[in-house]
């Protein structure tokens, strides 16, 4: 098939986007450490579960943290760790019925203690170092030279070792996902062939501490695969710009890569990665079978340390729908703002009419940004239009905000039907994405009045984007907006957007309206009064300013509300406008609540926009009603856990006044506490 003949649905070539700061590249680094499976042929004969741990059954159902996400704090290796906020949070242990003795905690603490020595020590140890010792099992020195000669696995001697120090372990066996494992792998295959299991075998270890059975992968805590790709792969997309390049196959380096998440790591998260042979070992509450294991997506620990949750179809293989793809994740609320998500997009190489056509693409380098990454509040949507058949891998990425970003997710996606009527993205948003943000909040612009990304529109119909601020943005930045399509020059849609900075209310009043039908790009950007002139161009204001939210607006899709829906928008409007700062607020925000809970038994979303910018203002309104319930109370414990809160919080700039007066207020308590 030559380039004429193609069946890649008709694009038009964009006109060039305005020239954006490159981010810096030490927070587009992408991590390059994976998981492999221990390919040593064993030799050393042991029992992998011993008579004596019979009567130490496991029990399917572990009682871990509810709401763990809610808790979810950023560390090097973004583990979900617990914080003590004044309630009482449920641990992963089962609750024990007796007050605990000393010689309870010591003993849970030593056997602890014990099984993490074990697995650091092995982690230091550089078995080719023992390569030219007598190959045993009787000694520390003899089991490493096993190692080195790939005689013997990681988690025997893991195994030997801990029952050296009186610890019930066991050798648990099943398949992983590890490796050359890729989103979708075995999911095809005969139940009879057998291959998956043989390729993707794996052994981990189960220890008794603390009364109960943990999970302890001791490979996975000190070896990683470094430098490792998966050929037959072409990346499309990658930070956020057209790549077309084959991915080169590279086996990797193994390396020292202490990860302590595999050591008791959560068994609801464990499974998304490791399925044991016999179903007793999973510990979850839920079993599940080997052909539900091969389903589930391919998350990685990263995205439970961010609190992530998929939300869409939780499934590693996708079928497009005429040529897309929605994948949402969502954060919890209490971090989604300080969290930032990216991709990268690939095509596999050989599938029918996928040579020819990226030929076409390659020829004309006409390949539009096929990826639109749109956030609305703690949601991220992976839009993605597909103008090809085959079969396409979506990588994705996350990490707190300006940090290095880490692998989280990847999926599979099978295309068998071209996107008809395909549309360019007329703007490269970059890493921000399409919908307000860290970038945004950054730029002290709060409380936007259409957190969504995706905003649909009519043609010459005015739209007002408003953002709260503080008084500083006025005496020292400007805020530009500018209008993208890609049969228009953005410089002849200059006068169909304007920016309003209004004083008096501490508001930011972006107005726009597209002249025609499709779609186009609302780029926002911060700049510094004296670099904001009437005589600076848009490149120069894209140079020199800072890109701080972007909207994609679309005249495609706009779904008709029912009757019932709308007017149960309207109820919503009306209940937030009744909640003032007052005796009668509580009363004001439980009316608000019910309509919420009206809006989504209407089938409106919990995402919608209307919903999230509604809570966003009412969580500002509620701060402003502590403070005040904190002056009136007249009490110096109340009054500095009131600060404290609102000075944690993301709207804490434009509280100053509260957080001003409650100072002053403790202080005063203090003086007169003092004298007493």
């Amino acid at each position: 098939m030559g380039c004429t003949s193609s069946n890649i649905p008709m694009v038009l070539s964009p006109s060039p986007s305005p020239v954006v700061k490159e981010e810096p590249k030490k927070y587009l680094s992408l991590d390059c450490i994976f998981i492999g499976t221990d390919q040593a042929n064993e030799t050393v004969k042991i029992e992998d579960e011993l008579e004596e741990y019979k009567d130490l059954e496991p029990e399917n159902a572990i009682n871990v943290c509810k709401n763990r996400e809610k808790y979810a704090q950023f560390f090097d290796n973004w583990s979900p760790e617990f914080e003590d906020f004044g309630e009482k949070i449920p641990g992963p242990s089962k609750p024990v019925s007796h007050k605990l003795t000393m010689k309870d905690i010591d003993t849970r603490a030593k056997e602890k203690l014990t099984v993490r020595a074990i697995v650091v020590w092995l982690g230091e140890q550089n078995p080719d170092d023992f390569a030219d010792r007598t190959p045993s099992r009787d000694t520390p020195e003899g089991f490493l030279s096993l190692l080195s000669k790939k005689q013997s696995l990681f988690v025997t001697f893991f195994t030997v070792l801990c029952r050296a120090f009186g610890l019930k372990c066991v050798k648990v066996s099943g398949i992983s996902k590890a490796g050359e494992y890729q989103p979708g792998d075995g999911l095809n295959l005969n139940d009879d062939d057998g291959t998956y299991d043989t390729k993707y075998r794996d052994t981990w270890a189960s220890v008794f501490v603390d009364k109960r059975w943990e999970i302890v992968h001791p490979y996975w805590v000190c070896k990683s695969l470094v430098g490792y790709n998966a050929g037959g792969w072409m990346e499309l997309e990658g930070s956020g710009k057209s790549v077309l390049e084959k991915v080169e196959e590279s086996v990797g380096v193994l390396k020292k890569a202490f990860k302590e998440y595999y050591i008791f790591p959560d068994p609801e998260e464990f499974i998304y990665l490791c399925h044991p042979n016999n179903d007793k070992w999973q510990f979850g509450k839920k079993p599940i079978n080997r052909e539900s294991f091969l389903e589930l997506p391919y998350l990685f620990p990263t995205f439970f340390g961010l609190g992530l949750k998929m939300v869409s179809e939780k499934s590693c293989l996708l079928q497009s729908t005429n040529g897309e793809v929605i994948i949402e994740i969502q954060a919890p609320i209490k971090n989604a703002n300080t969290i930032d998500l990216w991709y990268e997009l690939y095509l596999k190489e050989g599938n029918e009419n996928t040579d020819e056509d990226i030929k076409f693409l390659l020829k004309d380098k006409t390949l539009p940004k096929l990826v639109a990454m749109v956030r609305c509040g703690d949601l991220w949507r992976f839009k993605i239009s597909l103008p090809m058949k085959g079969t396409f891998k979506l990588c994705c990425y996350g990490a707190p905000h300006n940090s290095t970003l880490s692998r989280i997710a990847e999926f599979r996606i099978d295309n068998r039907s071209p996107k008809q009527h395909f549309h360019i993205l007329p703007f490269d948003p970059g890493r921000i994405g399409f919908g307000p943000g860290p970038a945004t909040t950054e730029a002290n612009l709060f409380t936007p009045s259409h957190p969504d990304g995706f905003v649909p529109v009519q043609p010459k119909t005015k739209l007002d984007i408003s953002f709260t601020t503080i008084q500083r943005v006025f005496e020292k930045k400007s805020i530009i907006a500018m209008l993208h399509h890609n049969d228009t020059d953005s410089k002849d849609l200059g006068s169909h957007v304007r920016v309003e900075m209004i004083s008096s209310t501490c508001m930011v009043v972006i107005q726009t309206e597209v002249p025609l039908e499709g779609e186009y790009a609302l780029t926002i950007f911060s700049c510094k009064k004296q670099e904001s002139t009437n005589t600076l161009s848009l490149s120069s204001i894209a140079n020199h300013g800072i890109n701080v939210c972007n909207y994609l607006l679309s005249t495609y899709l706009k779904k008709p509300e029912k009757t019932n829906q709308r007017i149960a928008r309207q109820k919503l409007q009306i209940a937030l406008s009744h909640i003032e700062v007052g005796q009668l607020f509580s009363k004001a925000v439980d009316e608000f609540h019910k309509a919420v809970e009206r809006c989504i038994k209407q089938n409106i979303s919990e995402n919608d926009n209307d919903i999230v910018s509604a809570k966003a203002k009412v969580e500002v309104l509620t701060l402003k009603n502590d403070a005040r319930d904190a002056r009136l109370r007249n009490n110096y414990d109340v009054t500095e856990r009131t600060l404290k809160k609102i000075q944690s919080s993301i709207y804490s700039p434009i509280l100053m006044r509260e957080i001003n007066t409650l100072k002053s207020l403790l202080q005063s308590l203090k003086r007169d506490k003092d004298e007493l």
